[in-house]
């Protein structure tokens, strides 16, 4: 089993190629000249494929020597900007562009696919009707270019990703070990994860039985915000008070961020177009789908910050 993963350098590209390799597949890695491979410097195994994304046929040089893979898995991606344009040049443009180069090399085997890795932003929050971002629009929009390629595609829709290698609860996770838990949304915001592993044991393994699928990914279960405290309480062994936050407050300062982020022309930790969409809620049904496609879940919130935690201590993280 041949595997090509693109943004295999990032945070869940790197569980990618540790799930890959642990279940013997020989594994290929796409990356930019010069890219920081911190979150794969535990893994041994993997080809190394320098590319540039800038043509279809900068990449298809890139393609040339690799034999035909069984399964390419497009991972990367922009995740944070303040424009719609810069979204669609990234996550949709550069998606074209691997579709081309991947038909003009025939890179795939006869019965190969192509996992595309969106985001449950495609779908948007809870009664919204679509999207409530410019991010969550160029994933669906990449997700027809997908869809039209020709090519037999999976796509995967993981909701919040958390876990080893990621460092976006490391505050939350610091002032919790200070006694406090901050919250900037409202207490009975209904929240939706997956640990990393198990998005990655996923996609690989839905996409060697399943075709032409979208697969929205979560582990089963809906948080709020007490969820998460007493989590992190028990695994941090701290009692902490509630730190609330009201929306106004949080509006007013993002803003202010906003600017100042755009003047320094800085890619925003938290946007207030973000932040008013991670707010609302996001407790879908899945269960009809997971009838059909049924997911293997490994990690409790419990394990799956565990983990997460362990390696901020061995980072000197936290």
């Amino acid at each position: 089993m041949k595997v090509l993963i693109t943004g295999a350098n990032g945070f869940l590209g790197s569980h990618l190629v540790e799930k890959a390799l642990k279940k013997g597949f020989e594994t290929s890695i796409l990356i930019r000249p010069g890219a920081n491979l911190s979150n794969l410097e535990h893994l041994h195994g993997y080809h190394v494929v320098e590319v540039s994304y800038d043509s279809v046929d900068s990449i298809a040089a890139a393609f040339k020597d690799l034999p035909a893979q069984d399964l390419i898995i497009h991972n990367a991606g922009l995740i944070q900007s303040y424009t719609l344009d810069r979204y669609v040049k990234v996550n949709v443009d550069l998606t074209r562009r691997l579709i081309d180069a991947i038909r003009q090399c025939d890179i795939l085997t006869p019965s190969g696919r192509l996992a595309y890795i969106s985001s449950l932003a495609a779908k948007g929050p809870v009664g919204n009707g679509g999207p409530a971002s410019n991010y969550g629009r160029s994933k669906l929009m990449a997700e027809e270019v997908v869809k039209n390629s020709g090519i037999k595609y999976m796509i995967y829709r993981p909701t919040g990703i958390y876990g080893a290698r990621d460092v976006q609860f490391v505050p939350l996770i610091k002032a919790v070990k200070l006694g406090l838990y901050p919250s900037m949304t409202p207490k009975a915001h209904k929240m939706t994860l997956i640990n990393a592993s198990d998005v990655a044991e996923n996609v690989l393994e839905c996409s060697l039985k399943y075709e032409n699928q979208t697969v929205h990914l979560e582990d089963g279960h809906v948080y709020q915000h007490e969820d998460l405290k007493q989590a992190l309480e028990k695994l941090l062994h701290k009692r902490s008070i509630n730190l609330r936050v009201g929306r106004p407050v949080v509006k007013a300062l993002l803003a202010i961020s906003d600017v100042i982020d755009r003047n320094l022309n800085r890619t925003p930790t938290l946007s207030r177009e973000h932040y008013s969409e991670i707010s609302q809620d996001w407790d879908y049904d899945f269960s009809k789908e997971r009838n059909e496609i049924p997911l293997t879940i490994q990690y409790s919130l419990e394990d799956g910050f565990k983990s997460a935690i362990d390696y901020y201590l061995e980072k000197d993280l936290i």
